[in-house]
């Protein structure tokens, strides 16, 4: 639904003391007319603390105003959404691990984002990198359907194919498994012909996982000459390194995600050599996305049901589907209790000798249960408040230094004049308690104003097969590398 109201605001006074209109929402485009937002409090993601909102203006999808003036202000055929005193002003937010594959019929991952998508943006996350993509031309599709104003979702940043034997899936556990779609005998030319055809695809970020030293060398370098980030799963399935820390660290690996060591608890030898990856990643400004919520996916979650868990997320699955995740039980545990003290101990490490600016979220939720990515960010943020880390640099983490780390921060993560107008207006005050970021009035993405309960309304029941009959597209085949070069 989409309202034309036209306001002529004359002077600051006139501002305050205005009713409120309900805004345009999901539809509307971001030319139909000024979007002006007043009061409640504004926290920019780049300042340490929130202060009043007194005018946020914005045209064609960007922020063209703050703390606006009575000139600024005085726009014709404005739409004005008025806050209240308790509600607060985010940046959207960004998932640094946004996975949009699921297993639902025990054939492999495989991507649906048209309402993994819509949940996202309904809770707030207004970007997404996906950190790995089985059937990355979903993704692609999807996102230039998005760029074009023909469908609604948050921005996809897509990652292309996991580079590296994981592009096999669990078929493999360590980087020198064979895998048909990154063989054991691929060239450094080969490499650097892949990387380069997925950067004009539009892939401003790689996911280098299960490849080998050599390999990994290679692709961090190409990956740099095509001005694109590199993320790096570094452990393999024999819970040794594929490539090290150290060694990824060196080669000029821009963001680590999972863990900093191999070490499995405080009696494991390996924990000796933290301090001098917290070092590496300090001196390098190395981004790091540490996943607890996934590490802690049983066994913590339960521990804090009723905070983690406020959503039945199984509804938006089809009948069909819940009764195939109903079936199917619950996994084991990511991780015992000693290997998940262990990943927050280095989480709090970084933290606490200066690696604030470097913390990332991410999810990394593939969805194997009736959970999904799109609340789990929500669990990911408290998650990390119960490891020790203050609200303020949480929402930072989940702000402008996403932002920074995929080098967009020139147009996001922050609500600054210029950017694109990405924003989320909660209520409350996540900076006092960071379960108000996931209690949202309204997400706006790039100018456009959407009401979340709306967009959950339309994901309920559409994700997964509707029956039997209907796994074709829920299936994973894996393609051989060489079989694609040849097309």
């Amino acid at each position: 639904m989409q309202f034309s109201i036209g306001l002529v605001f004359y002077t600051i006074i006139l501002v305050v003391g205005i009713t409120s209109v309900p805004p345009r929402v999901q539809g509307a485009e971001a030319e139909a007319g000024p979007l002006v937002i007043h009061g409640g409090w504004l926290f920019d993601g780049v300042s340490d603390t929130r202060r009043h909102n007194e005018g946020i203006v914005i045209r064609n999808g960007k922020i063209v105003g703050l703390d606006a003036t009575g000139e600024q202000l005085s726009l014709a055929q404005a739409t004005v959404i008025e806050l209240a005193e308790s509600e607060t002003i985010l940046p959207g937010m960004i998932d640094m691990h946004a996975h949009y594959n699921l297993d639902l019929v025990d054939k492999g991952r495989v991507e649906e984002v048209h309402y993994n998508g819509i949940i996202f943006l309904a809770n707030g996350v207004t970007s997404t990198w996906s950190a790995g993509e089985f059937y990355p031309e979903r993704v692609i599709a999807r996102r230039d359907l998005i760029e074009a104003g023909e469908a609604i979702g948050p921005r996809l940043f897509v990652s292309g194919p996991y580079f590296g034997a994981f592009r096999c899936e669990y078929q493999i556990k360590v980087a020198a498994d064979e895998c048909v779609a990154w063989p054991n005998d691929i060239s450094e030319q080969e490499i650097r012909a892949e990387v380069d055809y997925w950067a004009r695809q539009g892939v401003i970020s790689i996911k280098i996982k299960q490849a080998t030293p050599g390999e990994a060398k290679i692709l961090i370098e190409q990956a740099q000459k095509n001005g694109m980030t590199t993320a790096g799963h570094l452990a393999n399935y024999n819970v040794e390194y594929d490539v090290s820390t150290r060694d990824a660290i060196l080669m000029g690996m821009d963001r680590i995600e999972h863990q900093l060591t191999l070490a499995l608890g405080s009696d494991d030898s390996r924990r000796a050599e933290l301090p001098q990856m917290v070092n590496l990643m300090l001196k390098h400004q190395v981004y790091y996305d540490a996943n607890l919520q996934m590490y802690g996916s049983i066994i913590q979650r339960n521990r804090h049901l009723s905070e983690m868990i406020w959503v039945d997320e199984a509804k938006y699955f089809t009948p069909y589907t819940q009764t195939l995740l109903q079936r199917r039980g619950p996994p084991e545990p990511e991780s015992e209790d000693a290997e998940f003290t262990q990943r927050v101990l280095e989480l709090m490490t970084l933290y606490e000798s200066g690696g604030a600016n470097l913390l990332v979220v991410g999810t990394d939720e593939p969805v194997y249960t009736s959970l999904l990515p799109g609340f789990a960010y929500h669990r990911e943020l408290l998650a990390m408040t119960y490891a020790g880390i203050p609200p303020l640099a949480v929402l930072k983490a989940a702000t402008i230094n996403g932002a920074t780390a995929l080098g967009v921060a020139d147009r996001l993560g922050s609500v600054e004049a210029g950017k694109l107008a990405d924003l989320v207006i909660v209520k409350g005050n996540p900076l006092d308690d960071i379960k108000a970021a996931r209690n949202i009035r309204y997400v706006v993405k790039e100018g456009v104003v959407h009401d979340p309960g709306t967009l959950l309304l339309s994901a309920k029941g559409k994700i997964g097969p509707a029956g039997p009959a209907d796994h074709a597209q829920w299936t994973l085949e894996v393609k051989p590398l060489r079989a694609r070069a040849r097309e």
